[in-house]
């Protein structure tokens, strides 16, 4: 009788922290539902350019003609790229993906009001997917919500690259770091390539 009463403890413990840990992995997906930055008013959407590049600004006008209010616009590109053709408020943080993401994360959470109620990221097509994903795991909790909702299917060489930022991101959502102290000699050569 006493074993199996300890089996059921043992398995109402795993119950329990399987279902707090999905929900705190879900956490970013169920905020912007359950409660989302108010979007009144004009400002409330942001447009990201990651890395510059004219096919991202092309992106970037496409998704402004689209929104019904003129959004804002910043652009997170490395120290060493090209300035952008046309003045455009910048962030000069982050030497990948996952770093200019958890960079604008920072940035909006330090942002006066009124807060941006929607992010939408312009990036080439092959890098939309990922970008979108982790920009969600990471602003998602503040209840900000991310787009395009269409993403197009990531080739096969960004499948890796998406599942690893993605860990990434969740390993920052957790510790405050992306990991990237894991790989140094791959952190210091893209330090040193973007000028942070």
């Amino acid at each position: 009788m006493l074993f199996g009463q300890k089996r059921h403890q043992v398995l109402v413990v795993l119950l329990l922290g399987t279902s707090a840990a999905g929900l705190w992995l879900a956490w970013p997906s169920i905020v912007p539902l359950v409660s989302p930055v108010p979007t009144s008013g004009p400002g409330g959407d942001l447009v990201v350019v990651l890395d510059g590049g004219s096919g991202r600004f092309a992106a970037a006008d496409r998704i402004g003609q689209a929104l019904s209010q003129p959004p804002r616009h910043l652009l997170i590109r490395c120290p060493r790229s090209t300035p952008p053709p046309q003045p455009t408020p910048e962030l000069l943080q982050g030497f990948d993906t996952a770093t200019q993401i958890t960079a604008l994360a920072h940035w909006l959470r330090h942002q006066p009001s009124p807060r941006i109620a929607r992010v939408w990221i312009a990036t080439d097509p092959d890098h939309t997917a990922r970008a979108v994903v982790l920009a969600r795991i990471a602003l998602g909790s503040q209840g900000i919500r991310v787009g395009p909702a269409d993403l197009p299917t990531p080739s096969p060489s960004e499948h890796r690259k998406f599942l690893r930022d993605a860990l990434r991101l969740t390993l920052w959502r957790a510790t405050g770091s992306t990991g990237a102290w894991l790989a140094p000699q791959v952190v210091a050569r893209k330090r040193a390539d973007c000028g942070v």
